[in-house]
């Protein structure tokens, strides 16, 4: 990937926003959701399913942060930054379609997970060699 400063900041903030979530939910889940109108409180498989979901969130989050400093991760960060977006994004598009629309949160959180996603494929697209 070429050097950019566009790209990094991109990726420093994309990663420090899903360390955010993730973190949070993996040490706050029942908050987290309730935030969300979802009351996962007492369900041990879905605390369990939570905590695990959002131990991934972190993972993907170390990756993408690590590639704003290691030129050798770069293109994996970038790739995976805007995949990660836009599948999440897409997931809940689906969702709305089928299920409905939820709360006003969960909205806003698509179009986010969108808004970052095509970002992240135009910085992709920009500053990948060839």
């Amino acid at each position: 990937m070429k050097n950019s400063k566009a790209l990094k900041i991109f990726l420093i903030v994309s990663g420090l926003l899903l360390t955010f979530i993730g973190g949070a939910t993996l040490l706050m889940p029942v908050e987290m959701k309730a935030g969300a109108g979802i009351d996962i409180a007492g369900n041990i498989n879905v605390l369990n399913d939570t905590r695990a979901s959002s131990t991934l969130l972190l993972a993907f989050a170390l990756l993408i942060i690590l590639g704003a400093f290691v030129k050798k991760l770069t293109y994996t960060s970038s790739l995976t930054s805007f995949l990660l977006f836009l599948s999440i994004g897409t997931g809940r598009a689906i969702s709305i379609l089928l299920d409905g629309t939820p709360v006003d949160g969960l909205v806003k959180a698509t179009g986010l997970e969108f808004v970052l996603g095509i970002i992240g494929i135009i910085l992709f697209i920009r500053f990948r060699e060839k």
